[in-house]
């Protein structure tokens, strides 16, 4: 509308030199006025549609082979690990007892200036906090189970032990335990739902093996229901303006375990998670089996067996005039008896 003012005014203006003139600084003045961009507005379901259309790598029997093999030396390494730290314990309680005995004096717990071994002196007194709580996680809404989940503000991220592969993604993910070792992450496992009372909470989590329980609920949980009380019996919260609680599976304890103790715990702590990682290593192999067969049955030749077999059985068996049991007659007589 401006633009067409101007022209207007241009028309009234009688000396040709002038109105050339005027045109001039009018086109120099358009050409040279900053044109504005009109940026694209972003909404937040756009931005959740990106994750949401992402691909993700389906797991191969590659994967599984090699998922098997590495499993199998951390195995190995873990139980040649275990039984030195088991021995040198051994050693030292053997030591403390015989110290204790020939002064005729009661067993105490060791002293922190008594050994050089870092590991020792974190496991020889010990002060913790268990909150257990009941829920239920649903995955892809096909996957659902009712399980014991411990709630741990400590843990980084939310942390699940064994699934069904055919949940699994493949992620870069890294994590390390409170004495910084490494724990090896391959797999996560996206869309699952922790539902307690008729709510349900949105979660990822990445797949851990060396876990003593299923579930841990890290940081990323406690993220999303604080503000939160943590009372005697139960973890309290407000979602969607709705009150919920997390009852505790048995009360916090905080108490002080001496060496005898932290021993036979140590041992059983470990010795279950000998096993979480033979059953995993067994899981793996059925895995495996199961894919190699899935893939068999994807020949050509297999298929063309099964076609062969069920064009038999419709032929032989649902037709209005089956034959198939014609051959049991051939040689029977009827009996003038009879």
């Amino acid at each position: 509308k401006e633009a067409n003012l101007l022209l207007n005014l241009a028309d009234k203006i009688d000396n040709p030199e002038l109105k050339l003139e005027y045109l001039l600084k009018l086109k120099d003045l358009i050409t040279n006025e900053p044109s504005t961009s009109i940026s694209q507005s972003y909404t937040l379901q756009k931005i959740f549609q990106k994750f949401e259309n992402s691909s993700t790598q389906n797991i191969t029997l590659q994967d599984l082979q090699k998922e098997i093999k590495d499993t199998k030396q951390e195995l190995q390494k873990f139980k040649q690990k275990t039984k030195k730290q088991i021995i040198h314990l051994e050693q030292i309680l053997l030591q403390k007892h015989s110290s204790s005995s020939s002064s005729d004096k009661e067993i105490e717990p060791i002293d922190q200036e008594e050994t050089s071994t870092k590991f020792i002196n974190l496991i020889e007194r010990i002060t913790y906090q268990k909150w257990h709580v009941n829920i239920t996680i649903t995955i892809q809404d096909s996957f659902k189970l009712q399980t014991i989940a411990l709630i741990d503000s400590g843990a980084q991220m939310n942390c699940i032990r064994l699934i069904s592969t055919k949940y699994f993604e493949k992620t870069k993910q890294k994590l390390s335990t409170a004495n910084d070792e490494n724990l090896r992450v391959n797999f996560k496992v996206t869309n699952v739902h922790i539902c307690n009372e008729g709510i349900c909470i949105k979660q990822s989590f990445i797949l851990v093996k060396d876990l003593d329980i299923g579930i841990i609920l890290g940081q990323p949980f406690l993220k999303i229901i604080k503000p939160f009380k943590v009372k005697t019996e139960e973890i309290t919260t407000n979602i969607f303006q709705q009150k919920i609680l997390f009852a505790f599976n048995e009360k916090p304890i905080a108490r002080d375990i001496n060496l005898l103790k932290t021993f036979s715990l140590f041992k059983e702590h470990y010795v279950n998670l000998i096993k979480t990682k033979e059953n995993h290593l067994y899981s793996m192999k059925q895995e495996v089996s199961n894919k190699k067969l899935e893939n068999q049955l994807q020949t050509s030749q297999i298929k063309e067996k099964i076609d062969s077999l069920k064009n038999n059985i419709i032929k032989n068996l649902c037709s209005d005039l089956s034959d198939a049991f014609w051959h049991r007659k051939r040689h029977m007589v009827s009996l003038p008896y009879e």
